[in-house]
This record gives structure tokens, sequence and C-alpha cells, in this order.
């Protein structure tokens, strides 16, 4: 019965209001412009700099700093690393467009993911300020993120559709989705270096058997 429940809560046709016209694909796809700028900075900028992370970390005040120590040198992040965490973040956020579509905007799951990235722009915002400086990610959080989350959050109203959205829910379901994008991006990004490693060793091989025949 619970099930049927959340169905019916989750269906364009009961409850208060759907998003209805164009706006039933416009206002979930606006949450995929978010995410195309936003972490198409961070890919390109933490892509070309592997030790951005490390960088950022060490203007951090000196109270924070310590807390991390020495570790702040090694922290990089490789290129590989970064576009599989970035594709594994993708995946999340497509398919809550596609869930916030079929429901016309009523979907738990599409509201809390518009909610979460749009108030994780405040992140990036207080940590360039916290470090003084640039970090990846806050040149279009004020200018693309947070205006496109406000302007879907008026059209889901004038939509008269429930904010069914929950905080605790979105941190617990994104974070554990953000773990799991950098495991598997750590893990791509060690694969990529056997293979690397092991292509280097195997030419080296091939150039001393050929010094070898002449």
């Amino acid at each position: 019965m619970g099930g049927a429940m959340n169905a019916a809560d989750d269906s364009p046709n009961g409850g208060d209001g759907a998003l209805s016209g164009p706006m039933r694909i416009l206002v979930p796809a606006s949450l995929l412009v978010s995410f195309a700028a936003n972490d198409g900075e961070e890919l390109v900028t933490m892509s070309s700099m592997p030790s951005m992370v490390a960088d950022v970390l060490s203007r951090l005040p000196a109270p924070l700093r310590s807390l991390a120590g020495s570790r702040l040198k090694t922290l990089t992040l490789s290129r590989r690393h970064v576009q599989v965490g970035v594709a594994t973040m993708g995946v999340l956020f497509g398919v809550a467009v596609l869930d916030g579509v079929r429901t016309a905007g009523r979907s738990r799951f599409y509201q809390d993911a518009q909610r979460i990235f749009g108030l994780h722009a405040y992140g990036h915002m207080a940590a360039a300020l916290l470090t003084r400086g640039y970090t990846p990610g806050v040149a279009t959080s004020p200018t693309v993120v947070l205006p496109v989350w406000w302007w879907a959050r008026s059209r889901l109203r004038r939509a008269g559709v429930p904010d069914r959205s929950s905080l605790p829910r979105a941190a617990l379901v994104v974070g554990s989705w953000l773990v799991l994008a950098h495991t598997l991006g750590a893990c791509a990004a060690a694969h990529h270096i056997r293979t690397d490693v092991a292509g280097a060793r195997t030419r080296a091989d091939d150039r001393t058997s050929a010094g070898r025949l002449q």
C-alpha cells in the first residue's frame, strides 16, 4: 500500500499541480544545464592542473591547514580520475532529470537533486572566500547554477507542484554517489597508471631487443 501511495504521489495526475507543456521538459532539463556548466568548469580546470586540489587547500587558513598536515602536498586528482568522477555524477543527475520529466516535476528524487545541486553553489563560493582565490566551480556557481535553480523553483511553484524535497535525504543520496564517483575515479586512474607503466616497459623491452639484433 505504501508503494502505491508513493507512486500516486509522484504521478503527474495526482496531488496539487504539475508542470505542463514545454515546462515539463525545460524545468527538469535546467538541472542538466547547471551540471554541464559547473562540472564542465571543474573538468577543465582540474584536468589541466592535477595539483589544483592541493593548491586550493594550501590557501586555507592556518588552523584548517594544520588539520590535514603534510598530506596536503600529496593531494592530486589525475585527469582520468576527474573524467570518470564527473561522468559518474552525470549519470545520477541525468536519471534525476528523466524522473523529473516523467513525473512533471513532482518526483522526490528530481526535486532532491535540483535542490542539493543549487545549494552546493554556496559551498563553491564559500570555499573561494575562505581560500581567498579561485576554486574549481566557483565561476559558474553564481552565474549559472544559482539563477537556474531559482528559475526552476519559481516555475515549480507557479505550476503548483508541491515541494517534496528533503535536504537530509538529498545529502545522503548525492553524498553517497559522490563517494562512489571518487572511488571509481581513483580505480580508473590507478588502472591507467598501471597500463602506462606496462606499456612503457614493453616499449623499453622492444627497443632493447631491437638493439641486440642490430
